[in-house]
């Protein structure tokens, strides 16, 4: 099986992508990686003025690249964008602060294109609790009806920076399946952001998909990481719950402003935000523009075509197909 060949004529979808979206050259990568859809992370700390705002510019960003650049609104439109050779973005947030206390907010965002959210980042809100929240006492009264709001419109549900316990509610409180869009198994490696054999069956159980994080500090301790350690941890969810329900999530901050990555690792130590900022890219998997060598190193460890599609970008379409309304 020629993997060039496979990787073009496939769906494509990158589960979790954090670049700085408003950079010309990061669409182009994204569109040059040969990828049909991504989960493009817009908003997450911000205020809701903010995230309204945030939302204006990456659409003016979208319509800017009209050539190469599409937005999702659903599965048609990934199928659609697959045809015109475009990317297609869906706006996700990494965070419920951009509802603060305004149910109804949801909503609206759901009306401007927004598809998919996480609960938490990495600590408390008032929704729920974070991985490095000092304790997760788990979803919040509010946080229950966020869930139940969610799964009304039909946004996805996403768990990745949530901790055990708000993780495990979440999957359980829902009346459909989850994401946890970029994270690895905690027992392949320790990492307080990846998440318990538990949470991946139970997200599996219901339906859900799992994407793979490519960041090397939650991949292996030989740095530099290689596209082959990515493939591991992928290989590693795929024993757990099977090849349907194992996908990419890389977590790609391409061009990421000084002042944006400070925010992103706000409130650790010291010397693991410095740790975070100086850890060399996987090598061969640096960058989005490289998604194809993935489906070479999936092929060459043995996975079939069709297990290969799945991984590559099946998985989410079934999910999204599933969940969207």
């Amino acid at each position: 099986m020629d993997a060039t060949q496979l990787h073009r004529d496939s769906i494509i979808i990158d589960g979790l992508n954090a670049s700085w979206f408003f950079s010309d050259a990061v669409i182009e990568r994204i569109h040059a990686g040969g990828i049909t859809a991504v989960n493009a992370t817009i908003s997450a700390w911000h205020k809701p003025d903010e995230a309204l705002e945030m939302i204006r510019q990456m659409k003016q960003q979208v319509e800017k690249h009209g050539r190469i650049a599409t937005q999702v609104r659903s599965v048609a439109d990934i199928h659609a964008a697959k045809t015109a050779g475009k990317t297609g973005f869906i706006f996700g947030f990494q965070d419920t602060n951009p509802i603060a206390d305004r149910l109804e907010l949801l909503k609206t965002y759901y009306d401007l294109g927004v598809r998919i959210i996480q609960l938490t980042y990495n600590f408390e809100n008032l929704v729920g609790f974070g991985c490095q929240a000092p304790e997760d006492k788990g979803l919040t009264a509010f946080g229950k009806e966020v869930v139940a709001e969610m799964n009304r419109l039909g946004l996805l549900i996403d768990v990745s920076h949530c901790g055990p316990q708000t993780t495990l509610d979440a999957i359980e409180l829902s009346d459909g399946p989850i994401a946890i869009t970029h994270a690895n198994a905690i027992t392949q490696f320790a990492h307080p952001r990846n998440k318990t054999d538990e949470a991946i069956k139970a997200c599996a159980a219901k339906g859900g998909v799992i994407g793979a994080v490519s960041f090397p500090a939650m991949l292996t301790n030989n740095l530099p990481a290689k596209v082959e350690d990515y493939v591991a941890a992928i290989d590693y969810l795929v024993q757990l719950v099977g090849p349907d329900h194992v996908a990419l999530g890389p977590d790609f901050m391409e061009e990421m402003p000084k002042e944006v990555s400070a925010a992103v690792l706000q409130g650790l130590p010291v010397d693991v935000a410095t740790f975070m900022q100086e850890m060399p890219p996987v090598q061969n998997f640096a960058s989005a523009a490289e998604t194809g060598n993935v489906t070479a190193a999936l092929l060459a460890n043995g996975y079939s075509a069709a297990d290969t599609q799945k991984i590559m970008g099946g998985n989410w379409l079934r999910l999204y197909e599933q969940v969207w309304k």
